[in-house]
């Protein structure tokens, strides 16, 4: 073979060996959306803005962020089926070096994504956090220097479901409706140790005051209680994965008014002076009365 051949051959035998070993070591390259300039359908966008505003020897430097950011949500909005929406969030946070606090105010707005111009749904609260969720939102203020974070849940109508300290405690009967148990301490007077809150709606709500004649230990502060959801059926169980009691028992029940053979426990085992005290609902209600707000005395207190 003529040496010209023969470095030819050789040539196109080693860049065919280099393509079949690129083939089968290289992962499939994932598809992705590229856009051109000029070719969105619809833009919109904020500037950002940070400013640093003074400092003094007892909070440090104090500064102030505007930020704007941007999400696709999948929630259903009052009287609408679950769909995707564009949900622009605001920012506002004045904060400094030298405090554990800060103040903050997030503003949500939401648009369709077939009309991205016209703002359905606007929401504004001082908060620290704020989550969309299917069928409502959720307002987080963090607690400072030892007090409880405050959490809040509203539908999306902006308003109010629930709120309590720490954390809110939902209650599914599955395929027809959700409630939502809390605990928030303190009140207006000494007596008051706090409140359970028990809602179906921000229309239906009810608030048990849990007062006693002497104010609680010490070693209690702030007083909360280790609540849950007790039931008379095998059927129903507290579902660790999502947080939340599943009551498979009252699957056909299709208001609260059916809601029956269960108890809202509150455990003060911080003040055994208070210790247990038992809710019981009947037809939907904290011990089947009607009024939205109630008095419980602890007993022996």
């Amino acid at each position: 073979m003529k040496p010209w051949l023969l470095i030819a051959f050789l040539s196109f035998s080693f860049a065919g060996c280099s393509d079949k070993s690129t083939k089968s070591e290289s992962p499939e390259t994932p598809l992705s959306i590229e856009a051109n300039p000029g070719s969105a359908m619809y833009e919109h966008s904020e500037p950002a803005s940070f400013q640093l505003l003074k400092k003094d020897s007892t909070q440090g430097w104090q500064y102030r962020t505007d930020e704007t950011t941007y999400k696709v949500v999948y929630v259903a909005l009052e009287g609408k089926d679950t769909q995707h929406y564009i949900a622009k969030y605001r920012t506002l946070t004045d904060g400094a070096t030298g405090l554990e606090s800060q103040t903050r105010s997030i503003q949500i707005s939401l648009s369709s994504l077939d009309n991205p111009g016209k703002t359905l749904l606007t929401a504004k609260h001082d908060c620290d956090e704020l989550t969309l969720n299917a069928r409502n939102f959720q307002t987080v203020k963090h607690g400072c220097c030892g007090s409880l974070d405050e959490v809040k849940l509203y539908d999306y109508q902006n308003r109010l479901i629930i709120e309590g300290d720490s954390k809110l405690i939902p209650a599914e009967v599955p395929n027809q409706f959700t409630f939502y148990l809390s605990f928030q301490a303190g009140g207006p007077d000494t007596t008051t140790i706090g409140t359970v809150h028990l809602s179906y709606s921000s229309a239906e709500t009810y608030h048990i005051q849990v007062k006693a004649s002497k104010p609680a230990s010490e070693n209690c502060g702030p007083v909360v209680p280790a609540l849950s959801l007790r039931s008379t059926s095998k059927k129903d169980s507290y579902n660790e994965g999502l947080s939340q009691y599943d009551l498979w028992s009252l699957e056909h029940s299709t208001s609260p008014e059916q809601v029956n053979g269960l108890t809202i426990r509150a455990n003060f085992d911080c003040d055994p002076a208070i210790g247990l005290i038992e809710i019981p609902i009947i037809n939907g209600r904290p011990f089947g009365k009607a009024d939205k707000n109630q008095v419980y005395w602890v007993k022996g207190k």
